[in-house]
C-alpha cells in the first residue's frame, strides 16, 4: 500500500490518477471521504459552526471553510469530529480490498490522520510555493494549516509537466517493486 500526501496543489492526485491508470491501483480518496463524513456529521456540525453552513440540506462547503481557515482552534476542533470516522471509513474500504491489489491512500493529511501507519511506503509530492498558489486559488490562504505537511518517503518534485512526473513515477515504481504497468 502507499500513501500519497503533500500540501494543496502539489499534484497528490495527479500522482494517484497516473497510478491507477498506468499500475492499476485502487485508489482511497480521504479527501472524498471527508465530504461524505461531512454530510454525516451535519446536524453536528451545524449545532457548532452555526445554521449559515448549510445551504439547501447540505454542508456548505466553502462557507464552513470559510470559518475554520479563519481559526486554528475552529479547524481543530473540525479535524477532532471528522477525522476519526475518516479514519475508520479508510479502513473499512481497505478490509474490503483483496491484499493482491496496489492500493494507494491519497490524503494530504496523511501523517497528521495517522495512516501512514497503514503504509507500505509513502510518496510526497512536493512543488514549487508559487505553483502549488497558482495551481489551486485556496492554497494561499491554506497552506499555513499544513506546515506539518513535510516530505517524508519518497519525494517526488511536481513542478514540470504531466508527462515528466510519470517518468518520475514509474522510476519510483521500478525502484519500489520492480517494473508493474
Amino acid at each position: 500500500m502507499i500513501g500519497v500526501t503533500g500540501k494543496m496543489g502539489s499534484g497528490k492526485t495527479t500522482v494517484s490518477t497516473i497510478l491507477a491508470r498506468k499500475y492499476g491501483a485502487v485508489v482511497v480518496d480521504v479527501d472524498r471521504i471527508g465530504h461524505e463524513i461531512l454530510e454525516e456529521k451535519r446536524e453536528e456540525l451545524k449545532g457548532i459552526f452555526g445554521e449559515e453552513i448549510v445551504k439547501e440540506g447540505k454542508v456548505d462547503r466553502k462557507a464552513l471553510a470559510a470559518i475554520v481557515f479563519s481559526s486554528e482552534e475552529k479547524l481543530k476542533i473540525l479535524e477532532r469530529l471528522l477525522h476519526p470516522r475518516m479514519c475508520e471509513r479508510v479502513k473499512e474500504i481497505l478490509e474490503k480490498i483483496s491484499r493482491d491489489e496496489l492500493v494507494v491512500v491519497e490524503a494530504a493529511l496523511l501523517k497528521r490522520m495517522n495512516l501512514h501507519k497503514l503504509c507500505d511506503h509513502v510518496i510526497t509530492v512536493v512543488a514549487d510555493e508559487e505553483l502549488l498558489i497558482s495551481r489551486s486559488p485556496m492554497a494561499s490562504e491554506r497552506l499555513r494549516y499544513q506546515e506539518d505537511v513535510v516530505p517524508q518517503g519518497v519525494v517526488i518534485p511536481n513542478n514540470g509537466s504531466v508527462s515528466e512526473l510519470e517518468e518520475k513515477i514509474e522510476k519510483v515504481m521500478n525502484l519500489l517493486w520492480g517494473k508493474r504497468g
